[in-house]
């Protein structure tokens, strides 16, 4: 075996798209992830497998040795983005791949693919591993993401991020709120692209107000602070409400929350994947709430953070 690392899922829970801004935000990396392994194959080409959470392969493909050009694929578009990555490590590393007889490489998410808990992310911060180069550096060359996800899936701390002149800083921190077991992260069906999420609010807010960008760090670091379920909720609202205007959205509590027992925030690029909610009633109502709302699919805070 060449390579076999395990790289962490992730959540944004504060300062979305004012990330990208310089704005701190709070982030924690998943007890989900994605594994990249790697064995030669003396077979003069790179095979590439992706297996999902079941066992099952959602994608196969093959690429010349030499310039990473796709010989064979299940799918050529999905082909196109290791060859992305394996291409910008290349030309971060010189000699990637250079000297090798051939590898058969295999990814495997071990949580199901339209989640959208950082499968880009985590392999980005794979294929980095592997190359032996910085994984900001692979993320920047194919990303225009605040890389934020890259931090957590190579940390296994909750952090805070910010891009400070465009450079990533992150240092781990204690995030684990008294009451976290009134913490909900739920799916809500619908995986969001994150790369047009980040383009439309870029179209929108070319340059946001500085007091916006400082706004959204002090809401990171109240969150970060927060002793009480009240203050928690209060923090949440807040910040709810400032994306909205931001983004000229609804918050989840006008579309789909109005009668929640707690708050919602959105997550990550707002419209899909995750959101975090609080309950404030007996927990054991929370299932039935949720399915009424035709929501399968949640977790506690304490299940999935690492």
């Amino acid at each position: 075996m060449q390579f076999n690392n395990l790289y962490n899922a992730k959540l944004l829970l504060s300062a979305e798209y004012l990330v990208l801004n310089g704005a701190k935000a709070l982030a924690v990396p998943l007890k989900f992830g994605q594994r990249l392994q790697v064995v030669e194959n003396r077979q003069a080409f790179i095979s590439w497998q992706s297996n999902s959470h079941d066992g099952s392969d959602w994608f196969s493909g093959k690429y010349d040795l030499i310039d990473f050009r796709i010989t064979d694929s299940s799918n050529h578009e999905t082909a196109m983005y290791p060859q992305r990555l394996l291409l910008a490590a290349r030309r971060l590393n010189p000699s990637f791949c250079k000297t090798s007889s051939g590898f058969h490489v295999v990814s495997t998410l071990n949580y199901p693919l339209n989640w959208g808990l950082g499968s880009s992310s985590t392999l980005i911060a794979a294929v980095a591993g592997w190359a032996g180069i910085d994984p900001f550096k692979l993320h920047f060359e194919v990303s225009k993401g605040s890389g934020y996800d890259i931090a957590c899936a190579i940390s296994n701390k909750p952090l805070i991020y910010r891009l400070i002149e465009g450079n990533p800083q992150f240092e781990t921190v204690w995030f684990s709120p008294s009451f976290t077991d009134r913490i909900f992260f739920v799916y809500q069906g619908k995986k969001q692209d994150s790369a047009e999420g980040i383009t439309t609010y870029k179209n929108r807010n070319s340059n946001p107000d500085s007091t916006l960008v400082a706004a959204a760090s002090q809401l990171t670091e109240r969150m970060l602070r927060a002793s009480t379920l009240q203050e928690f909720e209060l923090i949440l609202c807040e910040h709810e409400n400032m994306i909205s205007e931001l983004l000229g959205v609804k918050a989840l509590r006008e579309t789909r929350f109005s009668d929640l027992p707690g708050e919602v925030k959105s997550l990550g690029a707002w419209g899909g994947d995750f959101c975090m909610l609080t309950w404030r009633e007996d927990l054991t109502l929370l299932p039935a709430y949720l399915k009424s709302k035709s929501l399968e699919t949640w977790f506690n805070f304490n299940d999935i953070v690492l």
